[in-house]
This record gives C-alpha cells, structure tokens and sequence, in this order.
C-alpha cells in the first residue's frame, strides 16, 4: 500500500510537506506544489479521510434514521436533507428502521461507534417509553469519542434535552376529522397507523367526543403505512357493515389501497362515504376520485432538522434544547367534497 512517506520520497520533500499540499494548511511553493501532485499521481495515493482528520476529529458524515424509506413521505424530507447537506460538505448515511426499534438502536449505535458529525432521528420509541429512551441515548451519546449532536424529527425530545422539529399529528388528525363532520358525517372509521406514536387516533377520539359522537371500537383498524394495509382493513371495515359514511385513513398511501377497496365493493366516493388522508403526498392529486388530505411540510421537515443540526456541528450543542413545530393544513378535494377544483400538491 502506498504511504505519504512513499510520496514524500518521489517528490523528495518532507512528510509536512506533502501533509500541507493534501490538507491545505499551509502554503507551499508553486513548483513544490506541482511535484507532489506528480508524485501523488504517479504512486496513486489515496488519503485517508479518517488519518486526514483525526485531529479535528471531524468525519464529514451525518447519520440520517427514518421509519420508512419505501413509503411516499421521507423521500421528500431525505432529498431535502442530502441536498442540504452536500452544499456544506458533508455525506449522508442513511437507515430505514422499517418501523422497527431494534433496527432503529442498532442504527444509532452503529453510527456514535462510527463517529460521525451529527444524527438525525425519526424514532419509532412508544411514547410511554420516550424518557428511558432518551435517557439510554444521553448516555450512549456521552461515551462516544467526540460530541455528537442528536436533531429529533417529527416527535418532540426537547423535554429531554434533544434538539425537535416536530409536526404535529394530532392536531392534524384533529383537523381531519373536524372537516369530516363539518360535511356532515356522523358514523366516522379510522384506519390508524401501526404503533403510532404522534397522536392521530388520539385525535380521532378526542373529536368524537367532543362531538358527541359514541366511539366503536369496531369502526377502527392499524395499517402498516403500506397501500396493501389500507386496502386490507377497508375490506375488513366493510365485511363489518357498520354503516360508516367517513374514513379518515392515518397517511396518504394506505388511503389509496383504501379507495381501491371501496371502487371494487362499488361504494361511491365522496357520494357514500367521505374519505381524508394524511401527508398529502403528490399521489393525493392524481387518483381517482383526487383525495382530500392533510398537508405536513415535508421539505420544510427536512431542511429544518439539518439546518439545525449544522449549526450544532458548528456552534456546539445549546444548553436549552430547540424545538419547533412546524404548521399543518387541510387540502380539500373531491374524495370530500364534489366538484372541488385540483389543488396541486408538487
């Protein structure tokens, strides 16, 4: 394997030397310059990023861990995060948890041990269980070989100590099922989402009752994210006949299995049952009927948590935690209301 020292020889410098060259640390003459490149070329030396920078510690590596990089969402929030981190220097490396914590710590472990620059999270911990979580990640933090600043996404840690971007999905999920009701729907299902830690069905429930609307357990299945799910509890939910006139569907894509279902049981939407999605992903424009939905911002998601995370790699990490949560809107389409004009979500 060839070494600097071998570069430093053809070139007939010193090793300091050809370490300024690679490193740009100080100037070097010219012609000087030019030999060690030559000799660089010549031998085909390869830095080696870690040796390069073992004494700024620094790797120009994030950790990047989301729930689902098959769904439709995390795909607009990791562009976001990859473009925004290349144009300050930095790789990205990322996990898919699937919506598994075991996947999920072993991602996190495998990047402290690994010493990258920072980590963002979207965590799949149910909430009963965020504090001893945070505390294990406290401490995991604490014991790697640099400080390694932590950005949650979506969920809110700061009451822990970590740095949140959060949406919020019960709010959200409150929303939808206001705008259900306020069309006149009385008889409402919901298609959750698996271990759902964000509170969509809390949402739903708490409209219920606010409204005076007796909840069934019956009118309520889990999907897993995935269009198959959404397909396979609508058929479910109708084996039930329950008589259900809405359905609010946990996110966009279990939705669109949602409406497959009720087009082959020929049941008319919105004419015999309303149904809202969540996410508004771009999808929501071009089915058929186009689908009611509420807007996460999914890029602004993503560029809020890296943007924070720099400036933690840069300025160190703060004594009181940041958060931030970001906004949410209702996109009404035909799946709710007939005849509404096409509202473009890209």
């Amino acid at each position: 394997m060839v070494t600097i020292k071998d570069v430093a020889k053809l070139a007939g410098v010193s090793i300091s030397t050809v370490s300024h060259v690679i490193n740009h640390t100080k100037h070097v003459q010219e012609d000087t310059r030019l030999r060690v490149q030559q000799a660089i070329d010549s031998l085909g030396y390869k830095t080696n990023i870690f040796a390069k920078n073992l004494k700024s510690q620094k790797s120009n590596r994030i950790g990047l861990i989301v729930l689902d990089m098959c769904g439709l969402f995390f795909p607009y929030v990791t562009k976001e995060i990859c473009r925004t981190a290349g144009e300050n220097g930095y790789t990205v490396t990322l996990y898919d948890s699937n919506g598994s914590f075991d996947r999920e710590t072993l991602a996190i472990n495998d990047l402290v041990e690994s010493s990258v620059d920072g980590i963002i999270l979207s965590s799949v911990v149910p909430q009963a269980e965020k504090s001893s979580y945070a505390a294990d990640l406290h401490k995991l933090l604490a014991g790697a070989q640099k400080s390694i600043p932590l950005v949650m996404m979506e969920r809110d840690f700061s009451p822990y100590g970590f740095d949140s971007i959060c949406t919020d999905s019960y709010a959200g999920a409150r929303t939808a099922m206001e705008h259900l009701i306020d069309i006149g729907c009385k008889r409402i299902g919901h298609i959750a989402v698996q271990n759902e830690p964000n509170g969509r069905l809390s949402g739903y429930t708490d409209i219920l009752r606010e409204h005076h609307i007796p909840y069934d357990d019956a009118c309520v299945l889990s999907g897993d994210f995935t269009h198959e799910s959404g397909y396979a509890c609508t058929r479910e939910l109708l084996k039930r006949n329950l008589g259900l006139d809405g359905l609010f569907v946990g996110n966009d894509q279990m939705a669109v299995g949602a409406l497959h279902a009720l087009q082959e049981a020929n049941i008319r939407v919105p004419e015999d049952i309303k149904v809202i999605g969540f996410d508004n992903i771009f999808i929501c424009d071009v089915l058929n009927p186009p689908l009611s939905s509420i807007h996460i911002a999914k890029r602004q998601l993503g560029q809020k948590s890296i943007s924070l995370l720099l400036d933690r790699i840069n300025n160190g990490v703060q004594p009181s935690p940041y958060k931030e949560t970001l906004e949410h809107h209702l996109v009404v389409r035909n799946s709710t209301v007939p005849n509404t004009p096409l509202h473009m979500s890209w």
